[in-house]
């Protein structure tokens, strides 16, 4: 774990809990919020759909210990994000936060999203068709495929991700398809954000201890409803090319149903690192 120390019990002006899935995140950010007068900021990119709460990892209200908790539950499965859109809405919700005398908690596992807070964003709003092109191209093609590529044409990325992160590997090949240039030079090109100073928290396992806590945490999911809950998403119309879907767990089980697969087939698919 990565820190700046909190001096005198004095509370700084924000706290950023970062690191990967099953760490701890969570039960930190409720811990320093009750501590020191604080609010929760998700920094997470699929938490803020509705109705994907199982495979999110969603922090139910009744475990929440009365700690206000922000972006959660704002966009409908089929309303785009992004990490600027999301930057913005976080920023605006600090700067009342501390207006208000009280301690903003940034807390999440979307790195992009983080990088986007401290250092700032290029702008990458790339054309939807584009995009889609893109996307279509990448679906016959399994994971490893994909992150091959981009160790190719953007190892500097590709070191920063997990071979498994299906999601944010095809994110930084359509930007290179896209653009023609490696999403890491984007981020070098950055000017920096509004400044959030404070301790900075990331939270790590050794490797092995990780993937159990992973496996450990999928197999809760499932056993929690998460099959349903994607069933549920499905009756309402919500399918795979819904921007949701990309979550990670999301997509795999609704293919399964979709082929008449037993979706608790995609267990083991679903624990990566």
């Amino acid at each position: 774990m990565v820190s700046t120390t909190v001096k005198n019990n004095h509370p700084p002006k924000s706290v950023a809990i970062m690191g990967a899935t099953a760490t701890g995140k969570s039960d930190l950010a409720i811990s320093l919020a009750e501590r020191f007068g604080g609010e929760i900021i998700s920094m997470d990119s699929r938490q803020v759909y509705l109705g994907l709460d199982i495979g999110t990892a969603k922090v139910p209200a009744a475990e929440q210990r009365g700690i206000p908790h922000h972006l959660f539950d704002i966009l409908r499965p089929e309303e785009p994000n992004s990490a600027g859109s999301h930057v913005a809405r976080a920023t605006e919700l600090a700067g009342r936060i501390r207006r208000q005398g009280r301690l903003p908690v940034f807390v999440g596992g979307t790195g992009l999203y983080f990088r986007a807070l401290f250092r700032g964003l290029a702008d990458l709003d790339l054309p939807r068709a584009d995009l889609e092109k893109a996307r279509r191209s990448f679906e016959h093609l399994d994971t490893m495929a994909l992150y091959e590529e981009l160790k190719k044409s953007d190892p500097n990325r590709a070191a920063e991700l997990s071979p498994n992160d299906r999601v944010r590997i095809s994110r930084a090949l359509e930007v290179v398809r896209i653009t023609g240039k490696p999403m890491s030079d984007f981020f070098a090109e950055q000017a920096p954000a509004e400044p959030w100073h404070g301790p900075k928290w990331v939270l790590t396992a050794p490797r092995e201890e990780l993937r159990r806590r992973i496996a450990r945490r999928t197999r809760e999911m499932y056993e929690a409803g998460w099959i349903e809950e994607v069933r549920c998403l499905l009756d309402k119309g919500v399918g795979l090319d819904a921007p949701a879907m990309n979550s990670l767990g999301y997509g795999e089980i609704v293919r399964a149903i979709q082929a008449g697969v037993d979706p608790c087939s995609t267990l083991e698919q679903v624990i990566t690192i």
